[in-house]
């Protein structure tokens, strides 16, 4: 009889920030953990996010009897509503992070879903699979980590944590429980690996308190914070802070004030009636009586903090005597962004506390010794770090390595590896094809790596564009040459060569017949080589080809 496995694919989350989404597979059974996007860069031009590539799960559908939200947060949700449009299963995770869910599933509806409100300590089962929700701290609240009894073994999923001994609502990470289960021989911890390169322990959310009171004493104009809008921890102290200081808070930004609504709704948020005053009636206030709370910490181009800072938000126009709080590191790539509304802000006479600012934001990630910690609480045999770039994930191997498990129980995967568990062996089993599935405006997959390819020759080189006006078999104008964004058609020495050695080409291939595409061709090759020749510069070449 054919030994039975667990395997384990990573769909995204490795080798990147984002994208997270992993598939568990026992006995014909699949369970899926988080669904999350990927945000874009510099190298992605145009693009809104980027969302896991579902072709492998969608041919095993059939299998799939769950999919498991660790927390709200976007890079573990947002393809939610993606996935539910080509799949329905059950979708398991507690309040505030269904919550989430439902906000985005308002944005791009799908024809029904299933919603399974869970809470720590809470034990399902899904199939083969006996699962647990156990609390842990992040950045967000109602965060969990999951103890996933399979027939072959315990399986531990982190899910993204940090350990916080003193959290701002009282409730510290379920670490008893980890431990207990660390007594039952844990085969596999999942773990996340986001700070893995970061030495010491990460600070609590507590300290950020003392100093947002600090900031709000000495402020005499008005105070503009800008935070994650699913920080409903980071936002409560805003709150508190301003009761205290007898402020009244305005929230901009749309993703703030759905947040601000949801987890108020279900009881996250605490403050006064009063508090939270509308944009429109800040003139009824002084600047000293006033708190903006708003998007825009990673510089977001239509943030609320952005459009203030460059004068076309419709009611805030940060100007000298504000204090602006961005409370929040500055993701990978993101630096320049962020880096330009912080330049602008204080141009503007504002003064500007940011990541600089010892004690103006704490990581939702635990660093080395806490991710010590949960790998000596759980005791695992095997070990998967996850949630991290390459760096990341071998550092994090690395730690597990220090505490005594040996590098052949440790596997460093890419995102598509087959991974195959048993009780006796942990190992890469081949991979699945995996594509990058680019979303942009209401086109989903349709943008393929040509297309920003393309993108970024543009923004780099421009394009030129050859109209050939042809007939008989002859060419019976000079061809035209339009160019945007290259400015090669000044310099002309290269404009001559250029027509001259065009009409050639053109005529050449007239001559032999060549049809419209390989005259195309023929035309492109020819301008690209010229153009680099003179400019060093490769534009994007467009021909426009007429017959009359």
């Amino acid at each position: 009889m054919k030994e039975k496995k667990i395997r384990i694919i990573p769909i995204g989350g490795l080798h990147a920030i984002g994208g997270n989404m992993l598939v568990i597979e026992y006995d014909n059974e699949m369970l899926i953990i988080d669904c999350g996007i990927s945000f874009p860069n510099g190298e992605t031009p145009g693009i809104d996010f980027m969302i896991p590539d579902f072709t492998y799960i969608l041919e095993n559908k059939h299998k799939v009897k769950g999919i498991i939200i660790t927390h709200g947060h976007e890079d573990h949700i947002g393809a939610i509503p993606f996935f539910l449009q080509k799949i329905n299963v059950p979708v398991y995770a507690t309040k505030l992070t269904l919550g989430l869910v439902a906000s985005r599933l308002a944005e791009r509806p799908v024809s029904q879903h299933t919603f399974i409100e869970i809470e720590p300590r809470d034990t399902i089962h899904i199939g083969p699979f006996i699962i647990e929700f156990l609390l842990v701290n992040h950045s967000i609240i109602d965060g969990v980590g999951l103890a996933i009894k399979t027939p072959l073994g315990i399986i531990i999923h982190t899910g993204d944590f940090k350990i916080d001994y003193s959290p701002v609502d009282g409730k510290v990470a379920d670490l008893h429980r980890f431990a207990e289960y660390g007594q039952q021989d844990v085969l596999l911890l999942i773990s996340d690996s986001t700070n893995a390169t970061k030495p010491g322990y990460t600070p609590s959310e507590i300290i950020l308190k003392k100093k947002l009171l600090e900031i709000f004493a000495r402020s005499k104009g008005r105070i503009f914070v800008a935070s994650f809008a699913s920080n409903i921890h980071r936002i409560q102290q805003v709150l508190e802070a301003s009761q205290k200081y007898n402020r009244k808070v305005i929230i901009s930004g749309t993703t703030m004030q759905k947040n601000v609504e949801i987890a108020t709704e279900l009881g996250y948020l605490q403050y006064k009636k009063d508090l939270i005053i509308d944009a429109k009636d800040t003139g009824k206030y002084t600047h000293k009586k006033l708190v903006v709370l708003c998007t825009g910490s990673q510089g977001e181009p239509m943030s609320a903090l952005h459009r203030m800072a460059n004068g076309t938000h419709k009611h805030f126009r940060i100007s000298a005597g504000d204090t602006v709080v961005i409370t929040a590191s500055v993701i990978p790539g993101n630096e320049r962004m962020v880096y330009n509304v912080i330049n602008s802000l204080m141009q503007l006479g504002a003064l500007v506390y940011y990541e600089q600012d010892e004690d103006i934001h704490v990581s939702g990630h635990a660093s080395q010794e806490e991710l010590k910690l949960m790998i000596t609480l759980t005791q695992p045999k095997y070990f998967l770090p996850v949630h991290g770039e390459y760096r990341h994930l071998k550092a994090h191997a690395a730690l597990a390595e220090s505490l005594n498990i040996k590098p052949k129980d440790i596997i460093v995967a890419e995102n598509g590896d087959i991974i195959e568990l048993t009780d006796k062996s942990f190992e890469k089993r081949g991979s699945i094809p995996l594509s990058t599935v680019y979303v942009d405006g209401n086109y989903i997959g349709d943008i393929t790596d040509e297309v920003i390819a393309e993108r970024k020759t543009l923004s780099s080189d421009g394009v030129i564009v050859i109209s050939i006006v042809i007939g008989d078999g002859l060419l019976l104008y000079p061809p035209a040459i339009i160019a945007k964004g290259f400015i090669g058609l000044k310099n002309d020495k290269f404009l001559q060569v250029l027509q001259k050695e065009l009409s050639a080409t053109i005529e050449k291939h007239l001559a032999q017949n060549a049809s419209s595409e390989n005259l195309s061709v023929a035309v492109k090759k020819l301008v690209k080589m010229i153009a680099h020749r003179f400019t060093n510069n490769t534009p994007l070449v467009e021909t426009i080809i007429q017959e009359i």
